[in-house]
Parts: C-alpha cells; structure tokens; sequence
C-alpha cells in the first residue's frame, strides 16, 4: 500500500489552457472568438425514492461546475438541466429523449450502470457526448463512441480491495454475498480472482434479487462457512437491510464493501451496524490545499451552504469541467466536441488525476475507507496504474 501523494493541479482558471495544450491551433482559433455561447447540459440521475441522495450529489456537483465555468466570464454560459430516471433503464430512456429532443442539450451526463446501458447507444446515434457520472459495471468500457467516464470501473477498486484485506487485515477466508445483476457478478468474480490469487479462500458465494430484502437462508449459508470476512455488493438501497441482517447473524465477521455504501442515507438506515466495514472509493478530499479544489469547495459552500462529502459531488463538478473546456475547444457539440474529449489524456479533476483510457473509462487513485463511529474514515489510498 502507498499513502497518498500529492498531486499537482492546474488552478480552475488555468485548466481552459491546460486542455487546450493538446489541441494546438485549432485551441488558439477558438480563443479568437468573443462571443459567449450558451450550452445547455442535461444531467440524469435517481433524484427520488432510495438511493437518491446519490443522484442529488451529481447534480450539485453539475451545477457547481456550471457556476464556476460561468462566474469566470469567458466564452461559455452553462445551464444544467436535471431529470429524475430513478435509476430505472425505462425512465433513463424518457429523459434521455427529452433533454434531446425538447431541450436540446449539448451534452448529457448519467449514473447507474442499467440506466447507462440503456442511453448509451441513443447517445451514439444522436452523436451526443454522454459522460458516465456514477457507474463502475465493467461494461461501461467501450460502451459507446460518445460515452467517457470520469469515474473508473470495479476492477481497480476491487483489486485494491482484495489486496489490503489479505495483506493488512490478514483475512484468508471470505465469503461472497452479492446482487445478481451484472455489477454484482463482476466484482463478485473479481474479487475472487484477486483474493485467491493472492492464497485466500472463498468460502460460499450468495447471491440476492434487486429490492430483495429477506435474506436469511444465504446469511445461514454464509455464517455456516465459517468465513473471515463477507464481501457485500447491492444496490444503495439493498445494503442497509443485507448489513443488518449479516450483523445479526454474524456480529465479529468483518464485512467489505464497495462505494455504492457512501450516503447518510445508508448510515441512518443501517446504524450501527455499519461500524468496521472496510471499503474502497474514488480518492476525494475536500479539505485539500490545491487550488482547484479550493475553488471547488467554496463554489459549492456558498450554493448550498456545507462542504462537499463525497465523490459523487466531484465527479458531476468534473464531468462538467471537462465538458467546458472541450466546447471551449470544440466550438461546437457532438463529433467535434466528441473528438475533443478523445484527444484528452489527463485531466486534474477534484476527485484526482482522470487517467484517460482509448476506451472510454479512466484510471483514478481510490481510497481504502471505514465506516467508524458513523464516519466515512480515510485508512491509505492507492495511486493509478497509469
């Protein structure tokens, strides 16, 4: 493991220059012309029902980004518009064609990994940049032409994961008990690999419906293995009830997780059951020195009067960064704007260095966290490959 090293940024008002470095001449025609423009971004997410306050924290974070790009007075105006899809494929596609058809978005950005399935290739064929603002399924990766993700997928968390309950926690023997849609079956089968790989064991893998929330017998199945540990994967809202129901069966086993837990809603929800999970999370701190996320933070203080607390405000704030500067560069929306953003290769985002991967997905430094006395605790945190 590696503690975090300090990363150099460009200040929020140097990044149109920084991007612009890799595009040459065609930056410097841009520049030439005064005019502002206004672009409109369409932001979707759950903004209702559970699991909604993930949703809320990438709109702010849009609309944070939009206020800071539009308090330095320069060629672009953003106006953010948010559509609640419930993180429901079917309602993804509703408000897809909406911000499309009737408020002609330049671009669009969404979370959930069903949801982004589902608008990816509408995306593509409308030509419309769409930026994965909150899914890890492995199956973003090269989902479509004009999908980019700011944040990155499993693999690397899982990885990290696996490495530091084997290598600190010293745990050899766990359990797998994860939803059975794709997310879960993939960091399920990652896990594994790495952990094995490794010279620990698994001792069952269980598995539980979306919005199931009884689960007994695979709890009894798993306490019967007698495990060191269980690696736990839902939906936001499935994790309180399978946290609570392994703590009651299984109070001493430690339990891993992934970033999908991060919320005041899954705390309240799963009280103090939630005391010594260990789990991994894009690398965020709001509290840092650097320009940028200084800028950031007091954007988003004085819009909504509080700090910053997760990722997921960082990754909306990002995504429309680096639209801006793109259109900046582009002039325009879709193949150019498209190309633009596939011509970028770093990007010193607020949640860390984007890694920009020829498929679309990135590469970013992920924190190893526990949840302590109802606090999302920072243990060590793992720079990219790249």
């Amino acid at each position: 493991m590696r503690r975090a090293r300090s990363t150099v940024r460009a200040a929020g008002f140097a990044l149109l220059a920084v991007l612009a470095c890799g595009f040459g001449a065609q930056a410097q025609t841009q520049a030439q012309t005064p005019a502002q423009t206004t672009y409109k971004i369409g932001v979707m997410g759950g903004l209702s029902g559970l699991g909604a306050q993930i949703g809320e924290w990438t709109v702010e974070g849009a609309k944070t980004g939009a206020a800071v790009v539009n308090a330095e007075n320069g060629k672009l105006h953003l106006d953010v518009i948010a559509e609640d899809m419930q993180w429901n494929p079917q309602k993804a596609v509703e408000a897809f064609n909406k911000l499309v058809n009737v408020d002609h978005v330049a671009a669009a950005m969404a979370g959930g990994s069903a949801a982004m399935q589902a608008i990816a290739p509408l995306a593509d064929q409308d030509k419309l940049v769409l930026f994965n603002i909150g899914a890890q399924s492995p199956t973003m990766a090269g989902i479509g032409k004009y999908v980019f993700s700011v944040l990155q997928l499993a693999n690397f968390d899982v990885s990290v994961l696996a490495n530091y309950a084997y290598d600190q926690l010293k745990l050899r023997k766990v359990a797998l008990f994860t939803v059975s849609d794709d997310t879960g079956k993939f960091d399920q089968a990652e896990f594994e690999k790495d952990f094995t790989r490794l010279g620990g064991t698994i001792t069952a893998r269980e598995s539980f419906r979306p919005t199931e929330t009884n689960y007994g017998a695979q709890v009894a199945k798993i306490a019967a293995s007698r495990p060191d540990a269980v690696y736990l994967v839902g939906q936001p809202a499935d994790l309180p009830f399978a946290v609570r129901q392994l703590r009651a069966t299984m109070p001493k086993t430690q339990i891993l997780s992934y970033a999908g837990l991060e919320s005041q809603e899954f705390l309240h929800a799963a009280g103090s059951a939630a005391n010594g999970i260990v789990y991994t999370t894009t690398y965020f701190d709001p509290a840092s020195e650097q320009p940028d996320v200084k800028t950031f933070v007091d954007a988003y203080r004085k819009l909504y009067g509080k700090i910053p607390a997760s990722p997921y405000i960082g990754y909306g704030y990002d995504g429309m960064r680096i639209l801006a500067a793109a259109l900046a560069v582009a002039g325009e929306p879709g193949q150019k704007l498209r190309d633009t953003i596939a011509t970028t290769k770093r990007y010193p985002g607020v949640t860390g260095q984007v890694v920009f991967q020829p498929d679309g997905t990135v590469e970013k430094a992920i924190a190893v966290k526990q949840v302590k006395d109802g606090k999302f605790d920072t243990i060590t945190v793992v720079q990219p490959h790249s």
